[in-house]
């Protein structure tokens, strides 16, 4: 298997002096863990950035390597992530001078396998389906998992099933089971089970973003610009602090954020509107519309839709009511990636609904809309949404760049109040009818930042 544009150092090439921490795993690995206490936990508790990810994927080649028949197995809640990531940060290290695929090692991708000519193998595993058991059956010499806070109390299972499976190979001295991930809160079982033990055979790496410096400048530039002060702590510095407990957008201020006047359209700019789709009591059809002036990376929303038990049509026709289709501009449509599937109300989807009338609208000056479609074909991850939104109410510099205008009350009511579901896994408590149109303006500020970003990459690769 070949892979385009490397730029992971091979297994001959990695260097372990140059970024402290990953020294230290090493020599913890190959001279301080004493295996006859049984198997030791290790987690890589890491920045943004850090280098835990090729750390791990020079960890377990150097161990296949060192000891023939060893069985490392990697894995992630789902396999999809684990195939894009560890799976193939490892196929990359191994494109060594010293190694040849098809001679030293066999690559089976689509069930994340490799084979080494010593009788070693790594083998890809995942749990999202709680199928835990099926994890029994393995005889390890060492584990790997990647992400270790994506998984929930009950996830947590697959962590100990796999490590009763980890030193049942009785000729490979080394028994480890690694873990990395980024920090989360405090409250997570993974912190209580690292952080506030005293167990010999658990141990805790540090990493920050600023320790690898491999990382471009601009690189950690972006993202000091795009995390909130919270997350900084937490993605640039390595905390693990509480975020989640109150309300989800914490960096939202109302004294700052929400202004209370009337905003001036730039008629120089597209204006978005976004939606989020719902037919429920208590879950209104909700619609905002707003401003992402890429000049400044800044949002602004003054105008919502907000209707109890509406259809699709209903809320056009109130915009087109307010006049906000009449304006002399662009408008570009974000929202829900759900909406294209069948309308609760109409054989035709959300989105077939919208641009039907759009296609067909007359301004009251007799002009045609131009409109652009910028619908997801998948929503992005709720936490994602969550974190890039409080990067844009306030970053780590201390600047403000999404707000909210006088005519959006219930946008302003959900940007205060919005709180995640009690008891439940990272969902939203979507019981408030204000929840719904802080979700819609999210999928617009996601995808016009990706957006950004991807210009911007294209424009410095010289495209």
């Amino acid at each position: 298997m070949e892979l385009a544009g490397k730029s992971t150092p091979s297994f001959s090439e990695f260097s372990p002096f140059i970024i402290p921490f990953q020294g230290e795993v090493i020599a913890g690995i190959d001279l301080e863990f004493d295996y006859s206490l049984g198997c030791h936990d290790v987690l890589l508790s890491g920045s943004v950035g850090s280098a835990k990810s090729l750390l791990l994927a020079h960890v377990i080649v150097k161990h296949c390597l060192m000891y023939p028949g060893a069985r490392v197995l990697i894995g992630r809640r789902t396999l999809p992530d684990l195939k894009e990531t560890l799976f193939a940060l490892i196929l990359e290290h191994l494109m060594d001078e010293n190694l040849e695929e098809k001679k030293d090692y066999w690559v089976t991708a689509n069930t994340g396998k490799i084979f080494f000519k010593n009788r070693s193998q790594i083998i890809s595993r995942s749990w999202a389906d709680k199928k835990f058991k099926k994890l029994r059956s393995l005889a390890l010499s060492a584990a790997v998992i990647e992400e270790l806070t994506e998984n929930d109390e009950q996830d947590s299972q697959a962590f100990f099933e796999l490590k009763q499976r980890i030193g049942r190979l009785p000729h490979i001295k080394e028994k480890w089971l690694l873990c990395a991930t980024n920090p989360d809160s405090p409250r997570h079982w993974a912190y209580k089970y690292f952080f506030l033990s005293k167990e010999p055979t658990r141990h805790v790496y540090k990493s920050r973003t600023e320790d690898n410096p491999f990382l471009p400048p601009e690189y950690v530039a972006q993202l000091k610009r795009d995390l909130d002060p919270k997350q900084a702590r937490r993605m640039l510095y390595g905390e693990w602090i509480e975020i989640d407990n109150e309300r989800i957008y914490h960096s939202f201020d109302s004294d700052h954020n929400y202004i209370k006047s009337k905003y001036e359209v730039d008629l120089t700019q597209a204006v978005a509107i976004c939606f989020d789709f719902n037919i429920g009591v208590g879950k209104p059809m909700s619609c905002a519309a707003g401003q992402y002036l890429e000049a400044k990376d800044e949002f602004h929303f003054f105008h919502e839709t907000i209707i109890e038990g509406a259809r699709t049509l209903d809320v056009l026709e109130e915009l087109a009511s307010k006049g906000i289709l009449d304006m002399p501009v662009k408008f570009k449509i974000y929202g829900d990636a759900t909406g294209e599937h069948k309308s609760t109300a109409s054989i035709h989807s959300d989105y077939d609904i919208i641009k039907k009338f759009l296609a067909n609208y007359k301004t009251k000056d007799g002009r045609s809309l131009a409109f652009e479609m910028c619908v997801p074909k998948a929503n992005p991850p709720v936490r994602e949404r969550h974190n890039v939104v409080n990067g844009y109410c306030l970053n780590v510099e201390n600047v403000r760049r999404l707000f909210v205008y006088e005519s959006c009350k219930v946008l302003e009511e959900g940007m205060r109040l919005t709180a995640l579901k009690k008891g439940a896994d990272y969902i939203e408590d979507d019981s408030f009818a204000y929840q719904h149109v802080t979700t819609a303006i999210g999928y617009f500020v996601v995808r016009a930042s990706k957006d950004r970003k991807h210009k911007e990459a294209m424009k410095k690769a010289g495209f």
